[in-house]
């Protein structure tokens, strides 16, 4: 994917094939329709998760299992008219992942954000965390409650880009400029507590998302103090995007950090998908850049 141009040719989407791991595959499917895509479903078996003594299932039988259900979701998805096919790995779950993304070139990774289970919730965290950090493709989180922006999947309309002006947050800033179709609401948390006085950030964000005659959508520059991922929710919400576009953390984050990492609880929090992208040295225009180092080293 050449920064900005968000043109899929291959996604993949990550399933647990629990029930509601269904809104990630059928927004995946949207989107894939949407770009003439080829879809890649990857389930990934853990042997660890089975290595229990009395009454859990066998990994033969698991793999038995996730091959059917792959087969009917195959089957329904080539209905749909999308080139597709699935793939069943065993191992260390992210790094499964990771390595079918890589060995199918795939532009996106679709991951749903939450499992039926307890024990599924806490490994759904773990590969969410552990993704964001090591994918150098766009990921797209998709919860249960999307599948009210299903009609939009990849055509969104208003699109929320919170910055904090890292290099990736720059990245996904210029990215969802590019994409709003009606409105772009750009919005900065600020620490100096300054909240809508904080001028400094107002001429910052205009430089990086200006409105004017090439860029013909509507731009909301907005600056307020709080916490980050509670006010990101609830400008979500007040405007009803149909995408929240982030940065993705550029170390992994560990267990502890879940609770206070502004992504990880956008994620939880709001109801409409998270795009993240990665920054990737070179793939942001130089100004940007230029940008985000000037603003990284200003005290604001």
């Amino acid at each position: 994917m050449s920064p900005g141009s968000l043109k899929f040719k291959t996604i993949a989407v990550a399933t647990d094939l629990s029930g509601t791991a269904s809104s990630a595959l059928r927004y995946a499917q949207a989107m894939a329709r949407m770009y003439q895509s080829t879809l890649v479903i990857v389930h990934v078996i853990d042997p660890l998760a089975y290595a229990f003594p009395n009454g859990a299932p066998s990994l033969l039988a698991a793999n038995a299992a996730a091959g059917a259900e792959l087969e009917r979701i195959e089957e329904e998805t080539s209905a749909l008219g999308i080139p597709v096919h699935s793939v069943i790995e065993s191992g260390i779950v992210c790094e499964q992942i990771l390595q079918t993304v890589s060995d199918h070139h795939a532009d996106l990774i679709v991951l749903g954000t939450r499992a039926k289970t307890e024990a599924g919730r806490v490994a759904l965290g773990t590969i969410a965390r552990q993704l964001l950090a090591k994918s150098r493709c766009p990921i797209l989180t998709v919860s249960p409650d999307a599948v009210n922006s299903l009609p939009w999947a990849g055509c969104w309309r208003r699109v929320l880009a919170a910055t904090d002006f890292s290099p990736a947050s720059i990245r996904a800033l210029h990215c969802a400029h590019q994409i709003a179709l009606r409105q772009l609401i750009l919005l900065h948390v600020s620490e100096c507590q300054k909240g809508h006085e904080c001028l400094h950030c107002q001429e910052r964000l205009r430089f990086l998302a200006p409105f004017n005659e090439s860029h013909t959508v509507p731009v909301e520059h907005i600056v307020v103090a709080g916490a980050p991922a509670d006010v990101i929710a609830e400008y979500a919400q007040k405007f009803e995007t149909d995408l929240v576009v982030l940065g993705s953390p550029e170390n992994e984050l560990t267990e502890e950090d879940f609770d206070t990492s502004t992504v990880l609880q956008v994620i939880s929090k709001v109801k409409c998908p998270v795009l993240c992208l990665p920054f990737v040295p070179n793939s942001t225009p130089a100004e940007l850049i230029h940008e985000a180092e000037a603003v990284n080293g200003l005290s604001v």
